[in-house]
């Protein structure tokens, strides 16, 4: 659950063409940016950046501000013509293209069809945002640009950049401890970067272990929701229930949380049980069940072995009966989390 990215993901054309252009040094003349990989968005407006020279960057990087857009000041930036060096670059924060008005979209389509050939403008969307392309005047502006998404990376590759960037210090990592740390940090590359930075200073020695990793990375919130779920399936009544004795005093971590929690897993198990009798591998599997994260697919296929269909889909019943109750009902659903977590267990089997 913790980490919702893709074990192998699929080519991200127009992010291997944007990455050619940046080492080239000639980018195209419009650019949206969206995605939830902030680092690596980050690290490829720096290099736009980068292409116009430090000592004249006050004259050629004009920025602006996306949530308080000023059409006139965007054409006189797009219009301006390079000082003292050959390119321009149009920043555009926060850009959110469905909050602004349909007069604003279309200055801004009119200005994008124009742009100058030493100048690149770049729509940076808010974290979180995705562009919207369906209003008309959108669609438009859409055709004008070069959409960048800037996806999550897959398990395998964000287990080599661990590795890789461990190895730049002299340090050394296992493939199962790099799997825990990208478990844990949520794969995603910024909150990696710092979490890495803390390994490298504090780990002792050249070879960092699994234990290292948990004794030193601060797992995220869904990282603990693995944990929990993770627990539940291996029939582990004592992990459980301490691994739902953290969730609930994290302060992002409601009762509901631990209970859509079971239901997922157990909804996951009975379909791994199929899966399993079927003859299905664990690749179709994850598709079948929704479950992004390897480590988690792996584990649910195991535990299918040993935990027959009938439980499973029992237990999976215990939890969509309790969901339903609570929504209609003043009931209290701490006290239902815990004794839903109990008879989840005990419906599965709980390993003595």
């Amino acid at each position: 659950m913790a980490y919702t990215g893709k074990k192998e993901r699929e080519v991200n054309v127009e992010y291997e063409r944007l990455r050619e252009d940046l080492k080239a040094g000639t980018p195209r003349r419009a650019y949206v940016f969206y995605g939830e990989e902030r680092y690596i968005l980050a690290d490829c407006l720096q290099k736009l950046r980068d292409l116009i020279p430090a000592e004249t960057a006050e004259f050629n990087h004009h920025r602006l501000d996306g949530r308080s857009f000023d059409p006139d000041a965007f054409a006189l930036s797009v219009d301006a013509l390079p000082v003292f060096a050959e390119r321009t670059l149009i920043e555009v924060r926060d850009t959110d293209f469905s909050k602004l008005g349909e007069e604003t979209r279309r200055s801004i389509v009119e200005v994008l069809k124009d742009v100058p050939d030493y100048a690149t403008v770049v729509f940076v969307c808010p974290e979180g945002a995705k562009p919207d392309w369906r209003s008309k005047t959108v669609q438009e502006l859409e055709k004008l640009v070069t959409k960048v998404e800037f996806e999550r990376r897959g398990e395998r590759e964000l287990r080599q950049w661990v590795i890789r960037e461990l190895g730049r210090e002299g340090k050394r990592i296992t493939n199962d401890a790099a799997d825990r740390f990208v478990l844990m940090t949520g794969g995603l590359l910024t909150n990696m970067r710092t979490e890495l930075d803390k390994l490298i200073a504090y780990a002792g020695g050249e070879a960092i272990e699994q234990r290292d990793v948990e004794l030193l990375v601060a797992p995220v919130a869904d990282a603990r929701l693995w944990f929990f779920t993770d627990a539940v399936a291996a029939r582990d009544a004592d992990r459980a229930f301490a691994r739902m004795g953290e969730l609930l005093r994290m302060p992002d971590t409601d009762a509901y949380s631990v209970i859509y929690a079971l239901a997922s897993v157990t909804r996951q198990l009975t379909v791994a049980c199929v899966c399993r009798a079927r003859g299905v591998g664990q690749s179709e599997f994850m598709t079948l069940a929704g479950v992004k994260n390897y480590t988690s697919a792996k584990n649910l296929m195991a535990a299918a072995r040993s935990i027959p269909l009938e439980k499973c889909a029992r237990a999976a019943r215990l939890c969509c009966e309790t969901v339903l109750r609570l929504n209609s009902t003043w009931e209290d659903k701490l006290g239902a989390a815990k004794e839903l977590t109990a008879r989840v267990l005990l419906t599965l089997g709980v390993r003595a």
